[in-house]
């Protein structure tokens, strides 16, 4: 069958929340299932292959110049089993996969914290590299 069920429907709704393409704030009220890879090219229906997007981002994917694809991101990404949008080569020269946070802003909590936490690190290394340094006996002072 091409048509998702209810529980299919309400799956994507409590995982995804809304549209998928990055940077899009549409809400799953205003989503529709979308084939990751595409019905008519044999996608399955099932909910590995389904995902949800607004109508003006489901009209960016297709084959043709300046078109969309998405995907399922691998285990060795970010955030594995998501929905990968590829913008077309003219937006992103290395079509690379970008998921959306919007609808999940702990996403972007934990990444935001990582991000400090690196910084804070390399902070104190730094320091101690340069505490280090000024410590050192024998440098002619």
């Amino acid at each position: 069958d091409r048509l998702a069920t209810k529980a299919q429907r309400l799956a994507l709704i409590a995982a995804e929340k809304g549209c998928t393409r990055p940077d899009c704030s549409a809400p799953a009220s205003l989503s529709a299932v979308h084939h990751i890879t595409e019905w008519a090219k044999e996608g399955p229906t099932d909910i590995e292959n389904l995902t949800l997007a607004c109508d003006a981002c489901h009209a960016l994917v297709h084959d043709g110049p300046g078109g969309w694809k998405t995907v399922v991101t691998g285990p060795d990404t970010d955030f594995p089993g998501r929905t990968g949008w590829i913008a077309p080569a003219h937006i992103d020269p290395t079509r690379t996969p970008h998921v959306n946070h919007r609808h999940h802003p702990g996403e972007l909590l934990a990444a935001t914290i990582a991000r400090i936490r690196a910084r804070d690190e390399r902070d104190r290394e730094h320091r101690k590299a340069r505490l280090e340094h000024r410590t050192t006996p024998g440098e002619g002072r």
